[in-house]
């Protein structure tokens, strides 16, 4: 399994999961997401941001990136619906990073950045999701008036506890990547 994760992600072209976002966010999502205004404010207060360390004792960059794209790749409609990221685009899959543009139903943007590095027989991986702006990416002139309005401090909350969305966000995908880098179970046979 961890063979095929990393032979995945070396020829990982660049898609879109189920779903497209609009003319307007098509356009405007990858400029919004270099600039990020939502995360200027946002990582230093906290606020519609959060990075976590992840560490993968036993699986080399590469497998945990190829893994990575096949989990992000396989949400089923209904668990992107509760990750409020319907629509999703893999920007970026290698051995050293992982980067993916994800949007609410209502466009919004939201960035997943995981940097891979490593470490002995495994890795370590800084992984990010933050909000890029306050405006939807459906809006004409979305990234300008995102910039106007990256003082404005703004969150998001999980959809069933009312927790931070980007916590909630990086808990689920962290615990369905370190299971699909799990080996498998052996079952003894029955005699």
């Amino acid at each position: 399994a961890a063979a095929a994760a990393a032979a995945a992600a070396a020829e990982v072209p660049v898609l879109a999961a189920h779903a497209e976002p609009s003319f307007f966010s098509t356009l405007q999502g990858p400029i919004q997401d270099v600039i990020a205004p939502g995360h200027w404010v946002g990582q230093l207060a906290g606020i519609n941001s959060k990075t976590d360390r992840w560490e993968f004792a036993d699986s080399s960059p590469e497998e945990v990136s190829g893994a990575l794209v096949s989990v992000l790749e396989g949400l089923t409609p209904d668990r992107r619906a509760k990750l409020l990221m319907p629509e999703l685009r893999i920007a970026r899959a290698d051995a050293s990073a992982v980067h993916v543009l994800t949007w609410t139903k209502a466009e919004w943007l939201d960035s997943l950045d995981v940097r891979l590095e490593p470490r002995g027989s495994g890795c370590v991986a800084r992984a990010s999701f933050y909000a890029t702006g306050l405006v939807p990416t459906s809006v004409p002139l979305a990234p300008l008036i995102n910039i106007a309005m990256a003082w404005f401090p703004f969150g998001s909350a999980e959809p069933s506890r009312g927790g931070p969305l980007q916590d909630f966000r990086l808990r689920a995908i962290k615990g369905l990547l370190t299971k699909s880098l799990e080996p498998p179970q052996l079952v003894p046979a029955e005699p």
